[in-house]
């Protein structure tokens, strides 16, 4: 096989002119001639021709790998009615003519799982007599993950964030709403490379959205409900409010209640002494105080205890 290939080539430097011969009984369509895939999807490589001749039987057709940096490799040969494939190990078994027969004009050939080490400039080359080239660039990329939708609440506004931890740069981020108008509110802001999206916190902007991750070579999608909260109207009771209110009663109550219970140990306690002394106790507005029992807070806070004036000992007469 490798005596053939060394054939091959003399022919094709001979039949090098007809390339810019209009008159050329050999063309190579060559309307593109760079090809975008995702790594493990399937690619095809086209190599449409026309021609003039009506006997083929010294066609070749010849696909090759070209580098800078190495010489052309040959990856898939069809020569003298014979088809050559396991021309190039690292493909071997995943590359194929797409016609059953690459005689008919039809030169394309087919890349399974396509890989990284894929991403090469690839050469079609077809003799029938005469010789034309086309050259084509494959790009492998990762296809985007399917995004991860999240909505961060604030007061009166939210953000719908949406990112796909996989994929090859640069990708494009899509937000639209799946619910009520189908449409996005003017105010909405739109990050396309970020991938979030800005809206108002009102009833008119809650629903469903859909994000739409986009790359060269595939999209995916994410999609997101959710209910506003909306802020609160102004004449109904806060219930942070309500819950002070209470907490600041039962303070109330609790220290009212702990003032008479010290009023009433200390009349207990003179009423005691009382058998044995005359004592005159006095205690600053403590029935005034009693009244009002804010005033009772205040007096209970100002005191840290209980004053007992005008204390008078009368000694037992001795006779």
């Amino acid at each position: 096989m490798m005596m053939m290939w060394h054939l091959f080539w003399p022919s094709v430097l001979l039949g090098l002119f007809c390339t810019i011969c209009p008159a050329c009984p050999l063309q190579i369509q060559k309307e593109k001639n760079h090809y975008y895939v995702a790594r493990g999807a399937s690619v095809q490589l086209p190599c449409a021709y026309t021609h003039t001749v009506d006997s083929r039987q010294d066609m070749d057709v010849l696909w090759s790998i070209v580098s800078a940096d190495r010489d052309e490799q040959p990856i898939i040969w069809f020569t003298g009615g014979h088809l050559y494939t396991d021309l190039y190990k690292p493909m071997e078994g995943r590359v194929h003519f797409t016609s059953a027969d690459p005689q008919n004009g039809d030169a394309s050939i087919s890349i399974k799982d396509v890989r990284p080490s894929d991403m090469e400039m690839y050469r079609c080359t077809v003799k029938l007599p005469g010789v034309d080239q086309k050259n084509l660039d494959l790009t492998v990329i990762e296809a985007p993950s399917r995004p991860l939708c999240s909505v961060d609440k604030e007061y009166n506004s939210m953000t719908l964030k949406c990112r796909s931890l996989h994929g090859t740069p640069p990708l494009h981020y899509i937000w639209t709403k799946t619910s009520g108008n189908m449409v996005l509110s003017t105010q909405a802001l739109v990050d396309p490379k970020g991938g979030t999206l800005h809206l108002n916190n009102t009833e008119q902007e809650c629903g469903s959205y859909r994000c739409t991750v986009e790359s060269m070579v595939g999209t995916k999608h994410c999609d997101l409900h959710f209910n506003c909260s909306l802020p609160q109207d102004k004449n109904m009771s806060s219930p942070l409010l309500l819950t002070t209110t209470a907490f600041a009663t039962l303070v109330i109550t609790i220290t009212a209640l702990f003032i008479v219970a010290v009023v009433l140990a200390v009349v207990l306690y003179c009423k005691q002494k009382s058998r044995s002394q005359d004592i005159e106790i006095t205690i600053y507005s403590a029935a005034r105080k009693f009244v009002n029992p804010t005033a009772m807070v205040r007096f209970f806070v100002k005191k840290t205890k209980i004053t007992l004036l005008n204390v008078k000992l009368y000694p037992n007469p001795q006779y």
